[in-house]
């Protein structure tokens, strides 16, 4: 026998081995859907400036929904907003996605319905889409020039995500 096999043959034995004792990495384990409605919170209150909110509270959702592809059309976590009184139009509007404010991240877009602007969407889509697991969204309408005042609307809601 060559030396080389002499070595070779105990590597190949032991990694067979090692791989039969289950020391090999554990599977990723796959998210079970929350069937159940009483898992969620009360169902956020809309109108106001905040009229829709996607994906919807409760609801479950595809990985892939929660992505941008492009900036045609608005996807990942959405509200619908309008801007009747506010002066300064989007800059009230600030969005969290599970406790960490996005509004100023480079994953955050604007889709305005018409050259004069009275409503449009605002939607935090991270390139890769969010991970599989449970969300939490907010968005809170609050004046920019004032951040101590009280927020002039509030709304917040969950969501799954799925592989």
């Amino acid at each position: 026998m060559t030396p080389w096999k002499l070595i070779a043959t105990p590597l190949v034995l032991f990694g067979l081995f090692a791989g039969a004792c289950g020391d090999g990495p554990d599977p990723v384990p796959t998210p079970t859907p929350t069937r159940d409605p009483s898992a969620w919170s009360e169902a956020p209150v809309l109108g106001g400036n905040v009229t829709v909110v996607s994906p919807e509270h409760a609801s479950s959702v595809p990985r892939s929904a929660t992505a941008m592809v492009g900036e045609a059309t608005p996807r990942g976590v959405c509200a619908e907003v309008n801007f009747q009184d506010l002066p300064q139009s989007g800059q009230w509007f600030r969005m969290a996605v599970d406790g960490v404010e996005v509004t100023a991240s480079s994953d955050v877009y604007w889709f305005l319905s018409s050259q004069d602007a009275t409503e449009g969407t605002i939607c935090y889509a991270p390139a890769a889409g969010l991970d599989p697991g449970r969300h939490t969204a907010a968005i809170s309408v609050q004046n920019p020039t004032n951040p101590a005042a009280d927020p002039r609307q509030i709304v917040g809601w969950e969501f799954e995500v799925t592989p």
